[in-house]
């Protein structure tokens, strides 16, 4: 494969679809990332659960916090508990978000391609 096959294949975006209402948020990107990434998954789903371990879980409270100040989701639970993982005991902690009506509206236009 010549370079200019790669450079044109690392260039092409992918859409995501995602499968199923669970976004797992990892530190590794920033809350901004975060945020955009709920919307597609709120367009798709209406219900969304952001799950997140350990240092991530403030990452998942920015985002919830941010969606719901804009009036795109309600914030129905909060569920936080230790999970045994690897050996180690790490804070894991679900947010289950509900797009409301007017959410929905503006999400839509935000996210026409």
């Amino acid at each position: 494969m010549n370079t200019a096959t790669q450079q044109q294949q690392r260039g092409q975006k992918q859409k995501l679809d995602p499968q199923d209402n669970n976004l797992h948020i990892s530190s590794k990107k920033n809350a901004r990332e975060f945020i955009f990434i709920s919307k597609i998954f709120l367009k798709k789903f209406q219900n969304v659960e952001l799950h997140a371990l350990g240092e991530a879980t403030k990452i998942s409270v920015r985002v919830a916090e941010n969606l719901q100040r804009q009036g795109l989701v309600t914030i129905t639970k909060i569920n936080s508990f230790t999970a045994d993982i690897e050996g180690r005991k790490r804070v894991k902690l679900v947010v289950s978000l509900q797009l409301t009506q007017d959410g929905k509206a503006r999400i839509d236009q935000e996210l026409q391609a």
